[in-house]
């Protein structure tokens, strides 16, 4: 990218404070493909959107299950977030059992095997 990420978060949520969210969003893709980094959008969108859901008193939820779990196991780990939250569940065979929940891409819980065996044989 040709400037840092958190340049473009900023830029942008300065963009949103003054003017209409449709003009701040097609003005940014502009910027965007000016510089040459709509190739990077994605990931530049993303670290927009946890800035608004932190700006929100909201948190960004990873969680990382070892295998597919049931629709009523989902909905019980939905309802231990807040509705602020942004969660996102994924399976990852790499865990071989379990699960690891991470909040705002630092605070980690690993209830995986993986990771118990891990330590284990350090």
């Amino acid at each position: 990218m040709r400037y840092p990420l958190n340049n473009y978060v900023d830029a942008f949520m300065e963009a949103l404070e003054k003017a209409s969210q449709e003009k701040a969003i097609s003005g940014f893709v502009r910027l965007l493909k000016k510089t040459g980094d709509i190739k990077a959008a994605d990931k530049i969108f993303t670290a927009i959107h946890k800035k608004m859901i932190n700006l929100d008193g909201g948190r960004w939820v990873k969680v990382e299950t070892a295998r597919e779990i049931s629709e009523k196991k989902l909905e019980a780990l939905e309802h231990k977030f807040s509705k602020k939250d942004h969660a996102v569940f994924s399976i990852n065979p790499d865990l071989v059992a379990g699960l690891r929940v991470t909040v705002n891409g630092e605070e980690e819980l690993d209830n995986s095997l993986q990771n118990k065996l891990n330590k284990l044989f350090k």
